[in-house]
């Protein structure tokens, strides 16, 4: 079977896919066993700017970052970074770059600032919020790691506001190994680039890539 079967067949209910993905799941139960939940957007959005070079699976390090936050409160955006700068030092699963990532922490606190005043805008509005993260961490609005943020701040927002809003389709998917695997299996024209191969995927199944991107992960051994 296709790609394009296989995926349209995983297609029915993609808000329920997404449901069962582990981050989402620590996600939520981080949200329920906080007191103060006014900053942990801002903390989600903290966290995946330095969720690269781990030494575990992504859901094995937000399983333990979900964890420590559940017991140490945030109440301010001072507190938010040298709290999550303190976690990283001692992270079993974040031991790469500690102290550049310390520093892109740093460097993305003035925008947290201003973030704070208008999370529900940037969830109704996520291309804004990519093209934004873009300009302060001074990178491409296509790279992995900006589209990856902007991933898990809709995890996390559809959990805040208690609503569901779909990915705009313009937004990127974030390459990673499993993304590639699955293109090395089931591409078969030479000339088309991995992103023009989910491209075209979104565009048949008419699915956003970041909803089509955690379909893939949820169900991934399904699709070897």
């Amino acid at each position: 079977m296709d790609i394009f079967s296989k995926l349209k067949n995983l297609n029915s209910n993609f808000k329920e896919i997404e449901e069962k993905d582990l981050q989402f799941i620590y996600l939520k139960n981080l949200y329920f066993n906080i007191k103060n939940k006014d900053f942990y957007l801002s903390l989600i959005l903290a966290n995946s700017i330095i969720c690269y070079q781990l030494s575990s699976t992504w859901e094995r390090y937000w399983e333990e970052f979900c964890n420590y936050f559940i017991i140490n409160e945030i109440n301010n955006i001072d507190e938010l970074i040298e709290k999550l700068s303190i976690f990283i030092k001692a992270s079993k699963w974040n031991k790469r770059f500690v102290e550049t990532k310390i520093n892109r922490l740093n460097k993305l606190k003035p925008f947290l600032d201003t973030f704070i005043k208008n999370q529900e805008k940037y969830y109704e509005n996520m291309f804004l919020l990519n093209n934004d993260l873009a300009k302060v961490m001074k990178q491409k609005n296509t790279q992995k790691t900006i589209v990856f943020w902007v991933k898990m701040f809709w995890y996390w927002a559809r959990i805040y506001f208690d609503k569901f809003i779909e990915f705009p389709k313009e937004i990127s998917i974030p390459i990673d190994s499993r993304l590639t695997k699955i293109y090395e299996i089931y591409n078969n024209d030479k000339n088309l680039t991995i992103n023009d191969f989910y491209k075209n995927i979104s565009y048949k199944l008419d699915i956003p890539l970041l909803h089509l991107d955690a379909i893939i992960w949820v169900n991934y051994e399904k699709l070897l």
